[in-house]
């Protein structure tokens, strides 16, 4: 009886230092590094990967009523910002960008008068890309694998209020053209989208996912979440097909804020199933997640870096950033494997919310798991 007893205990003690080895490693936390500041700091922009390597910054925030019009480019290999101009109207948070099969940028949203712009790198110009058929703000906009995008519900983009949309609406680059889609079965605000292996267009909203069939224009339940969430989550396609929903946070009724929560689902599109995956390592909202090049996925929240790998259903600690960046920062994946984290939010000497300019570089590399 002791024997076994003290076996159960050796077990047990070797399966904690197996854990915790996993959980703590990180190549010796191995930090971002600060590159070359952003010349304006902002939050709620949009960053895009162009198909040079370069990146294009959008839009955005520098205060709570001061919205950006101006746009930036990073170069990697010079580690180097440059001017890319100013759009015509000025988006803050809830406004998308959009690289369209040519290259070019689609960038929607948050605009009163629903115009669209689109951003040429080839020439450093933008131009108008039509009026859209509904003012959104907070939608998603999703390329499809014809090369039209797909702009799904948002909330109403007037001054007159937020109402959440259930209308979509498709833009065809090859006519600059806007047309209107079938409507999603439920209104959806602040959801997350993505294109499937199959070319279909999953939608992860609060109470019910959906997914449209372009050749009958429909969109079908595509299953219900586990664990309710009323936003702040990002989606992410995996290698193997399936989409991960990590986060989030749940507004009770009749109570003021929202907690956030620490769960991960993912659904499968051959099962047409959500399954919960392992717990993040904290509880988290309004974060960014961002699918790596060996097919693990990054999570950036304020300062934290966790590491999720699909394969072991295992989260880990993968270091940290010098710059709080609050909420509303982007998390890119550049072409040699690293992740630009840019713009987020600070509390300046007076207390008063302002954009972080501080850009730092994460290199996965340089993680090594246990």
């Amino acid at each position: 009886m002791a024997t076994s007893a003290t076996g159960r205990l050796l077990a047990l003690v070797g399966l904690a230092v197996m854990l915790a080895a996993f959980a703590g490693c990180g190549g010796g936390e191995p930090d971002a590094l600060e590159g070359a500041s952003i010349s304006t700091g902002r939050w709620g922009h949009t960053a895009t990967l162009l198909e040079d390597g370069r990146v294009l910054v959008v839009g955005g925030q520098e205060s709570p009523s001061g919205k950006l019009a101006t746009a930036e480019i990073y170069d990697p290999a010079a580690d180097a910002w440059s001017s890319a101009g100013s759009m015509s109207v000025a988006r803050g948070v809830g406004h998308r960008a959009t690289r369209l099969s040519d290259g070019r940028v689609l960038v929607t949203g948050d605009s009163d008068e629903a115009i669209a712009e689109i951003y040429d790198p080839s020439n450093g110009q933008w131009s108008q890309a039509g009026v859209m058929i509904e003012p959104r703000n907070a939608a998603t906009s999703t390329l499809m694998a014809d090369g039209r995008v797909m702009v799904t519900g948002g909330g109403d983009a007037t001054k007159a209020g937020q109402d959440p949309l259930a209308s979509t609406e498709i833009f065809d680059p090859a006519t600059g053209e806007w047309t209107a889609a079938g409507d999603l079965l439920n209104e959806n605000y602040a959801h997350g989208a993505v294109l499937l292996q199959d070319s279909r267009v999953l939608i992860a909203g609060a109470d019910l996912s959906e997914i449209y069939d372009s050749e009958t224009d429909t969109w079908a339940a595509a299953g219900e979440p586990l664990r309710e969430r009323t936003g702040g989550y990002p989606v992410v396609l995996l290698s193997d097909g399936r989409v991960m929903v990590p986060g989030g946070e749940f507004k009770q009724r009749r109570r003021a804020g929202a907690d956030p929560i620490r769960n991960v689902e993912l659904y499968d599109p051959t099962t047409e199933a959500w399954t919960r995956v392992a717990d993040m390592n904290d509880a988290r909202t309004r974060h960014a997640a961002v699918l790596l090049n060996n097919g693990n996925v990054l999570l950036v929240a304020t300062r934290e870096l966790q590491m999720y790998n699909p394969s072991t259903d295992m989260w880990a600690s993968a270091g940290k950033m010098s710059q709080e960046r609050g909420t509303y920062y982007t998390a890119t994946v550049l072409q040699d494997g690293r992740v630009l984290l840019v713009g987020g939010q600070e509390e300046d000497d007076g207390g008063r919310l302002t954009g972080v300019s501080v850009v730092e570089i994460y290199d996965p590399a340089n993680f090594q798991e246990g």
